[in-house]
């Protein structure tokens, strides 16, 4: 079975005697989390001073490195030793394969009391390797033997890699995230996340439901990936009454900010209603026009946020955010979300005066803030579907996802004119073969007739939908 030393980030072993147990309590319980998720199981864990021993049954280096509080990950071999010769035959036993017609060097680290020194460990291991090897290079080795001896055990490290470090989630309290799917939200809440707090998203439907869908499917691999020791939501809040309530009574210049307050309002209800401690956000100064300093100053003072606005990337330029979003695996699922909260894209105030945008945001129907707030929708990012996110009383559809099964309802001139990949014919379609999991999309030329036949399809339990607006020259 595998084992590995996991080294601690530093920060939790100089926590205090009394919150210390906490933070490796929670730590070993995200890495029980994080292991069973990819299958595998946690026999044994062991607590040895900033490292913690895993045996598991599986190789699960690589979704170790993904823990937040863990520094370093080494996949060991271990042995009780009896002596310092014994020690070191046991490590040349298996070592010698690594050093074999090449340039080494042995690296100890050594806590315990002991007759010897962690010079004289690397002296006597050396000195057996050497002559396979082509000799000892401390300044420059081709491969390095490095070894723990704790106590009367020693470990030979077999590979290691580097983990994120931060804090273990959990220990610092819950975030609501206020996200978009693009590069800058879901890097915000990795931020975050990574300083302990437990993450959860709440998304605004503003137009396309294409754009909700990709935002659930960043928000769902940044779970799986990077979410361990709870289970994150994804809250859908339907925004597209109160955009059509700016965009018919508020100034175009103050669209932007006022949409944004809106934002933080509906948020900040929210993240009191369900014991949220902090409302993050992926804002940047000056990357947009309604993020200007003074802007954000005008927001914040009239909105009146109930819970802390926190901004991770409130220093970093754009660069550095998709990087970032490189980094965590998430910037092809980012690159598909399309922003949809652009409504005035020119001639917007950049210095919002907070008299004017009080005045501004009063011409809205709060009632409407009252009713996203009651109808928003909670979803399990571990367990839900991204088409979960469409209202179920919705037949029409503007996108096909990836996972759908196209029915083509067309007549047979366009099929060929303008042929849809990996499409069936409407006269192939059999109902009771369909699968009940997958989303059925019907094509037709105008949406008309497609809208009729999902229809029928919803009468027989299939989630199905009309491609609105049909599908003829594209």
């Amino acid at each position: 079975m595998p084992k590995y030393l996991v080294t601690v980030t530093g920060e939790i072993p100089l926590r205090s005697s009394r919150t210390r147990p906490r933070f490796y309590k929670v730590l070993i319980d995200n890495i029980r989390d994080a292991v069973e998720r990819v299958g595998g199981r946690v026999n044994t864990i062991e607590i040895l001073e900033a490292k913690i021993l895993l045996d598991v049954d599986r190789e699960v280096e690589e979704v170790l490195t993904r823990v937040f509080g863990v520094y370093r990950v080494g996949r060991v071999l271990e042995y009780e030793f009896r002596d310092l010769k014994d020690l070191a035959e046991w490590v040349a036993s298996k070592a010698t394969g690594y050093v074999q017609g090449k340039k080494f060097a042995v690296r100890v680290k050594r806590s315990g009391q002991h007759d010897f020194t962690s010079l004289d460990v690397a002296r006597e291991v050396g000195a057996l390797l050497k002559p396979f090897s082509k000799g000892v290079d401390l300044e420059n080795p081709e491969v390095e033997v490095s070894l723990e001896v704790r106590g009367s055990r020693v470990f030979l490290y077999l590979d290691t890699a580097r983990g994120p470090g931060g804090l273990p989630i959990g220990v610092e309290g819950r975030g609501l995230v206020l996200f978009s799917g693009g590069f800058d939200s879901p890097v915000a809440a990795w931020f975050t996340a990574k300083r302990g707090v437990r993450v959860d998203f709440l998304h605004y439907v503003m137009g396309s439901t294409q754009s909700s869908y990709n935002a659930f499917r960043v928000a769902q691999e940044l779970a799986r990936k990077w979410l361990y020791g709870y289970r994150p939501v994804f809250i859908i809040v339907d925004f597209r009454d109160l955009l059509y309530e700016i965009t018919k009574k508020v100034e175009w210049s103050y669209r932007q900010v006022v949409l944004r307050a809106l934002m933080y309002i509906v948020g900040s209800k929210i993240a009191v209603n369900q014991g949220y401690d902090v409302i993050v956000t992926g804002e940047s100064i000056g990357q947009a026009s309604s993020q200007t300093l003074r802007n954000l100053e005008a927001i914040e003072l009239v909105s009146k946020p109930l819970k802390p606005i926190m901004r991770p990337l409130v220093g970093f330029d754009k660069e550095e955010i998709i990087e970032y979003s490189r980094r965590i695996g998430l910037y092809e699922l980012s690159s598909m979300v399309v922003e949809a909260c652009s409504i005035a894209p020119s001639r917007v105030v950049t210095a919002a005066e907070p008299d004017e945008l009080t005045r501004e945001l009063e011409k809205i129907n709060m009632e409407l803030v009252e009713k996203a707030v009651r109808e928003a929708k909670t979803l399990d990012l571990l367990s839900s579907n991204p088409l979960d996110v469409i209202p179920s009383s919705d037949l029409e559809i503007d996108f096909i996802p990836v996972e759908a099964i196209v029915v083509d309802a067309r007549n047979p001139e366009n099929r060929v004119k303008n042929p849809i990949h990996g499409a069936i014919g409407l006269e192939e379609l059999k109902i009771e073969e369909l699968p009940r999991e997958k989303p059925v999309i019907i094509v037709c030329e105008t949406g008309v007739k497609s809208l009729l036949i999902a229809r029928t399809l919803r009468e027989h339990g299939l989630k199905a939908y009309s491609f609105k607006g049909g599908y003829c020259r594209r």
